[in-house]
C-alpha cells in the first residue's frame, strides 16, 4: 500500500502543476492579445487624430491666406500635427490591410497639400475642384475606418 499511495501523491501533483502551467499559459496570451489589441487601438485613435487635425489646418490654411500661399506654410500646416510620426508608429502595429488603407489616406491628404501650395484651389463646399480632390479622401478616410474596425475584432465593435 505504501507504493499505492506515493504514485497516486506524485501524479496528483504532477496533474495540479500541469494544470496550473496550462491555465497561466492561457491567461498569458489572453492577456497579450488584449494588450495589443489596446495598442492598436490607441495607435488608430493617434493616426485618425492626426489625418483629421492636418486636414483641418491645411483647410484653415487655404482659408485665411490670399492665394498664393508659401509653400514652406503648407508644409509647415502638414507636419504640425505630428500625422508623419503617427503613420510610422501605425506602420509598426497595424497589419497589412490597415497600413495599406492608412497609405491611401495620407497619400490624398498630401495630394490636398500639395494642390493648396500649387495651384489656387478654392476650399470650400462650392468648389468643384476642392470636391474632387477632397472627395478620394473622405472615401479612404471611411475605407481606413472601416479596416481598422475589422482589424479590432469584435472585442472592439
Amino acid at each position: 500500500m505504501g507504493w499505492l499511495t506515493l504514485i497516486s501523491t506524485l501524479a496528483g501533483g504532477v496533474l495540479g502543476v500541469g494544470s496550473t502551467l496550462v491555465v497561466e499559459s492561457v491567461r498569458t496570451k489572453r492577456d497579450q492579445r488584449l494588450r495589443h489589441g489596446e495598442l492598436r487601438r490607441t495607435a488608430y485613435v493617434r493616426y485618425l487624430t492626426a489625418l483629421t487635425e492636418t486636414e483641418t489646418a491645411l483647410q484653415t490654411l487655404a482659408l485665411s491666406h490670399p492665394t498664393p500661399i508659401a509653400s514652406s506654410d503648407v508644409v509647415a500646416a502638414f507636419r504640425s500635427t505630428g500625422v508623419i510620426a503617427a503613420r510610422y508608429e501605425l506602420f509598426l502595429v497595424a497589419p497589412a490591410s490597415v497600413y495599406d488603407a492608412a497609405r491611401e489616406a495620407y497619400n490624398l491628404l498630401r495630394a490636398m497639400r500639395v494642390a493648396i501650395a500649387t495651384t489656387n484651389i478654392v476650399v470650400g463646399d462650392d468648389s468643384v475642384e476642392w470636391q474632387a480632390l477632397h472627395t478620394p479622401y473622405d472615401i479612404a478616410l471611411r475605407k481606413l475606418r472601416a479596416a481598422m474596425r475589422v482589424s479590432l475584432g469584435p472585442a472592439f465593435d
